[in-house]
């Protein structure tokens, strides 16, 4: 399975798992700082009743992130400071994406990320990875983190596990035959299922190539997982997985 999506808009990127809660615990972050709801089952079947809002906040922190001829999608993410490092207190600002997103420049090469509807490219630094996907082929992680000194507006973590039912919206830079980008595109759909021993969320919401690294919104505004692959569509229809952040 080709794991890449060139910078051209004839090529496929393969779209590939990755778990947001293993890649805290795997970089030794404190929590997010996500606000803790008390809300019903209900409030996350219905879709948002302010849906501009929670659009708009989630386009504004999904990025596109470049390495070399390779592109994907990453969204802001706000961690804590890694009290045992200072590698990171020049570049506040951390951008979640996939390793297979930058695995092409994981030794100095230049990464790049722009904000929708922008032009202009800004420089990121690889922090660190985990391609342990590819070392094991056992797991789901495909992990990178990224900082910056550009500021990227984050999202915060769902709280919450996903159930059989709750509304999600996908965002991300699908592959477009007609457009050289789609940044800032939209999917909506359901949770179809949820495998809380792998943190698998399984949902009918479109995940097209190119849409690693984005995230799976809920009807909250928050992350519930991070989008990765959708199932051959020779084989099957609207299911398409993301590794989930509770």
């Amino acid at each position: 399975m080709d794991q890449k999506h060139k910078r051209t808009p004839s090529t496929i990127l393969s779209i590939v798992a990755i778990t947001i809660a293993c890649f805290i615990a795997f970089l030794y972050f404190t929590d997010t700082k996500a606000p803790s709801n008390s809300v019903s089952d209900s409030d996350f079947y219905q879709q948002p009743k302010d849906l501009a809002s929670v659009i708009e906040e989630a386009r504004a922190a999904t990025v596109t992130v470049y390495c070399g001829d390779s592109l994907g999608s990453g969204w802001g993410i706000e961690l804590g400071d890694d009290a045992e490092t200072t590698e990171d207190d020049q570049y506040p600002y951390e951008i979640v994406t996939n390793y297979h997103v930058i695995e092409d420049c994981v030794n100095g090469e230049l990464i790049t990320f722009r904000f929708g509807g922008e032009t202009q490219e800004h420089e990121a630094y690889l922090y660190d990875y985990d391609s342990s996907f590819y070392d094991t082929k056992e797991g789901y992680n495909d992990i990178a983190l990224l900082m910056t000194d550009i500021e990227v507006p984050f999202l915060p973590l769902s709280e919450e596990e996903p159930m059989a039912g709750d509304w999600v919206m996908a965002v991300g830079n699908p592959e477009s035959f007609i457009f050289d980008d789609m940044d800032g595109h939209v999917t909506f759909g359901r949770v179809s299922n949820y495998k809380a021993d792998t943190k698998l969320v399984i949902t009918d919401a479109a995940i097209n190539h190119g849409n690693s690294g984005g995230p799976l919104i809920n009807s909250l505004g928050e992350v519930i997982g991070t989008n990765s692959w959708g199932d051959d569509r020779a084989t099957s229809d609207n299911i398409s997985y993301a590794i989930g952040s509770v």
